[in-house]
C-alpha cells in the first residue's frame, strides 16, 4: 500500500505544486504590473471568441488604448466568459507597462484575481490530496512497524485473494488477501485484509493459514504477514 500511496500521492502533489506555482506567478506578474504600470482608459473594440472541446464558446474583450506617447495599443484580455463580461464600445480602466505598452490588462477584480484564484485553488486541492495520501502512507508504515515489533501474532484461515479494482496504477490493479480468525481481543470471528500485492496467491494459500499481527488495544489494526510468499518488489 505504501508504494501505491507514494505513487498516487506524488502525482497529486506534483500537480498541486505546478498549479500553485502557475497561480503564484500569474498573481505576482499582475501585482507587479498594477504597482508599477501606468493607468489609462481604454475601449472594448471587439470580442474574441474561442470554442473548447465541449463546443462551448467563450468571449474575451479586445481593448484599445493610447499610451503616454499617443500611440495606439491593442490587447486581448486574458479571461474569457460566456456570456461576455464586456460589450463593444464599453470604456474600461487599463493598466499597461510604460516600457512595453503591449503588456496590458483590464483593471478589474476578475481580470486580476480570477486566474490566480483558479490555479491556486486547483493547486490547493491537488496538493492537499497528495499530501494527505503521503501522510497516510507514513502513518501506515508506522503502524506496520509497531505491529511487526510488538503485535500479537495469530493464525488466520485463508479465504480468498481478490483483484482490488478500486485501485489502478499504470493500468494494473493489485491483489489483496483475506483471511479469517477469532480476534483475541473481541472473541469474535473477524476478517483480516492484507495490504495490496502484485501476486495472485490463491494457489499458494488455498487450504492454509497465514500469520496476522493484531493490536489488542485497537482491534481494527492488523497486518497480514505475507513475507513468506511476497518479496518487497511484489508489494504494491
Amino acid at each position: 500500500m505504501s508504494k501505491i500511496l507514494l505513487w498516487i500521492g506524488g502525482i497529486f502533489l506534483a500537480f498541486g505544486l505546478v498549479f500553485g506555482g502557475i497561480g503564484g506567478w500569474v498573481w505576482w506578474s499582475d501585482r507587479d504590473l498594477a504597482n508599477n504600470g501606468t493607468h489609462t482608459q481604454g475601449t472594448v473594440i471587439d470580442l474574441a471568441s474561442s470554442r473548447d472541446s465541449d463546443g462551448d464558446v467563450t468571449y474575451r474583450p479586445v481593448v484599445e488604448f493610447l499610451d503616454a506617447s499617443g500611440a495606439r495599443q491593442e490587447f486581448t484580455g486574458s479571461v474569457g466568459s460566456s456570456p461576455p463580461s464586456f460589450s463593444r464600445g464599453e470604456k474600461v480602466e487599463v493598466i499597461y507597462d510604460p516600457w512595453s505598452p503591449e503588456q496590458a490588462m483590464i483593471d478589474s477584480f476578475t481580470t486580476r484575481y480570477l486566474l490566480p484564484l483558479a490555479f491556486g485553488g486547483f493547486g490547493l486541492v491537488f496538493g492537499g490530496i497528495g499530501g494527505g495520501l503521503l501522510l497516510a502512507m507514513i502513518r501506515r508504515r508506522q503502524i506496520v512497524a509497531r505491529l511487526k515489533a510488538s503485535g500479537l501474532p495469530i493464525q488466520a484461515d485463508f479465504k480468498q485473494c481478490y483483484l482490488d479494482t478500486s485501485t489502478r496504477v499504470n493500468g494494473r490493479s493489485p491483489y489483496r488477501v483475506v483471511a479469517q480468525a477469532t480476534h483475541p481481543a473481541t472473541g469474535k470471528l473477524a476478517s483480516f485484509k492484507s495490504d495490496p500485492i502484485w501476486l495472485d496467491l490463491t494457489t499458494e494459500l488455498e487450504g492454509r493459514t497465514v500469520k496476522v499481527l493484531v493490536d489488542p488495544a485497537r482491534p481494527k489494526r492488523h497486518f497480514v504477514d505475507l513475507s513468506e510468499w511476497v518479496s518487497e518488489d511484489e508489494e504494491a
